[in-house]
């Protein structure tokens, strides 16, 4: 649940300094500092491939919590 939710607030952050604010007065950042964008992308993928790494660790968890490989029978 805090991963998504960073994940969704960096998104939301790099809106932001891609496209501005009118409302509030927020130039876009990107034209300005250039790598900015570029280390902001490369921060989204890592957190996604994170949210991905923990999904596959969650599933199989529970695979093994369901079914466990060493089960006694009666």
């Amino acid at each position: 649940m805090l991963l998504t939710s960073s994940i969704a607030a960096a998104l939301a952050i790099a809106q932001v300094g891609k496209q501005g604010n009118s409302h509030a007065g927020w130039l876009p950042i990107c034209g300005q500092v250039p790598r900015y964008c570029d280390k902001l992308v490369v921060s989204l993928v890592a957190g996604f491939v994170a949210a991905l790494v923990y999904l596959l660790l969650l599933v199989y968890t529970l695979r093994a919590a369901l079914h466990p490989v060493f089960a006694i029978k009666p």
